[in-house]
């Protein structure tokens, strides 16, 4: 595929990078995870004892049958955080991993097992694919997270050396987790500015706003919250089509973060609105190139025309023409995170 000069990458090792680091919400480009990272940490003390690759010295991620990656996990002894003695017998623990970088484990993500592993001796021996782990290509050291419940927010961790190809690029749960968290944004900023959602604005408030009297026809004017409901009602669907999805391809979906969208009128809150579909619009446009399943292209685009009609009714709402030019240009990662990352709130 001709990708326009916008999109061509400089390598896909850096493409890969960039979509990593949006779905993480990293210091450089914070979009869209809660800002966990230590407090995860923490109740994922580095107890265990993992051998990537077992039985080679290179540790080698990715080289496995359909680029999966082994691990295996040890019977290991240690002292607690309450100093307590502890056996960890993985042949008799509960099957709950996570696999992939740490900085992406101790934010919720990770690659989980594809199946319950195999018992080789005291060791189990688990296969992860490497689609969700959050490898870039930087990386010298994987981290692995058992979770002591179905919560996920307590276990143990360990980890150990590996050596990554040179020539990773985007997955499809990368592009996936990078839409996953522009759509946690749309959805929240909805979501918090309407009363029926516990949100700020009434029915009333928004009626009574000038922006709803640009309408002279009632019908119009009196459906304006309805229209906001529905397009909170359509990114909470996007949030939960692409969570769902990003789960049944083996990944881990990013979670939401903390926002603050600065507005406090209904005319500020429509500004915004606009500014964010028009970001949200642009990014599908830029990332969809990179989907390699049909099917998975085929969701993104439904949801990418459904992003163009709301930015169109706010551009509306504006006062500005919903469809200026003919052709619209596609946003890089890059673009989109110095766009987005002005709505998420400081650590």
């Amino acid at each position: 595929m001709n990708l326009p000069p916008s999109l061509r990458p400089s390598s896909a090792h850096t493409d890969r990078r960039q979509f990593v680091k949006l779905a993480l919400g990293t210091a450089a480009t914070a979009v869209a995870l809660p800002t966990m990272s230590g407090v995860a940490a923490a109740h994922f003390p580095d107890q265990l004892d993992i051998d990537v690759e077992p039985g080679s010295e290179r540790n080698r991620v990715g080289t496995g049958e359909d680029g999966r990656t082994t691990v295996a996990v040890r019977a290991t002894t240690f002292t607690d955080e309450d100093g307590e003695r502890v056996t960890f017998d993985p042949t008799e623990r509960a099957v709950r991993y996570r696999f992939g970088t740490a900085d992406l484990l101790a934010n919720g993500g990770g690659a989980r097992p594809v199946d319950d592993g195999t018992v080789e001796g005291d060791d189990l021996v688990l296969t992860f694919p490497t689609d969700g782990t959050g490898f870039t290509g930087d990386e010298t050291s994987a981290t692995l997270y058992w979770e002591r419940s179905e919560s996920g927010e307590h276990g143990y961790a360990g980890s150990d050396t590996v050596e990554l190809p040179t020539d990773l690029s985007p997955s499809d749960i990368d592009v996936l987790n990078y839409a996953l968290s522009l759509e946690h944004l749309e959805h929240a900023f909805y979501r918090d500015a309407l009363a029926s959602s516990g949100g700020r604005f009434s029915e009333r408030e928004v009626e009574r706003s000038e922006v709803a009297q640009y309408f002279a026809r009632p019908t119009l004017r009196y459906s304006t919250y309805q229209q906001f409901e529905n397009v909170r009602d359509h990114e909470k669907a996007h949030v939960e089509a692409l969570t769902t999805t990003i789960d049944d391809l083996g990944g881990t979906p990013v979670r939401e973060a903390e926002y603050e969208f600065g507005y406090g009128t209904v005319p500020e809150f429509v500004a915004t609105a606009a500014r964010l579909e028009d970001i949200g619009v642009s990014a599908y446009a830029g990332a969809a190139p990179y989907l390699s399943d049909p099917d998975v292209l085929s969701a993104a685009l439904s949801i990418h025309s459904v992003e163009a009609r709301h930015a169109s009714y706010f551009d509306t709402l504006n006062l500005r023409r919903a469809a200026p030019d003919a052709f619209d240009t596609a946003r890089s990662m890059a673009q989109v995170v110095s766009l987005a990352k002005q709505f998420v709130a400081s650590e």
